[in-house]
């Protein structure tokens, strides 16, 4: 019988879809996650953890989960498609930017980003050189977290509170790591 391995690490965005890099422990056995809890030693989450963590597990290997890209073989809404390589992908994102740049100019095209505080950078070189001025976040911040999470306080406590607001508090790390 293969023995459970533990990996203590965080969880970032293409995890649970999120930035907080809360702590949590992988449980893996025979080279598959079986299972993640939190680190009750990361001093940012002490162990708490959201339900799409807790999920992750049931995201990674369910089986409609797309791991590859597809091409649309059918008519729009039939739900036809086809397994492409990642090369063929990228090619015909590139021949069909160029074709809507040539034909109605760069600004017609706008490039997004969500809430990833890594993307910036790289979208601003890609939105500048494609010739667009239009770079933008949508929106703010957290639509599958802190949205959520403030219609929770409304609902349970009848005003806007932020409960575990000593998170950033340099005071709370000091202590856990004292209390050990």
């Amino acid at each position: 019988m293969e023995k459970v391995e533990i990996f203590p690490t965080v969880t970032w965005s293409a995890g649970p879809g999120c930035h907080g890099s809360c702590g949590q422990k992988l449980y893996v056995k025979d080279g598959r996650l079986i299972k993640v809890e939190g680190d009750e030693d990361h001093p940012w989450n002490q162990g708490r953890s959201c339900p799409r963590v807790l999920a992750m597990t049931q995201y990674t290997y369910h089986p409609d989960r797309i791991t590859y890209p597809l091409k649309r073989v059918g008519e729009r809404g039939e739900g036809k498609f086809e397994r492409i390589s990642w090369d063929e992908a990228f090619d015909t994102c590139e021949t069909r930017m160029k074709e809507i740049r040539d034909k109605y100019g760069a600004e017609s095209v706008i490039f997004a980003q969500g809430t990833g505080r890594d993307i910036g950078g790289p979208i601003t070189l890609l939105t500048y050189s494609f010739g667009s001025p239009n770079w933008c976040q949508l929106g703010l911040s957290g639509h599958s977290c802190y949205t959520p999470r403030l219609a929770a306080m409304k609902a349970t406590m009848g005003d806007y509170a932020v409960a575990d607001c000593s998170q950033f508090l340099v005071s709370r790390w000091v202590l856990r790591v004292l209390d050990r």
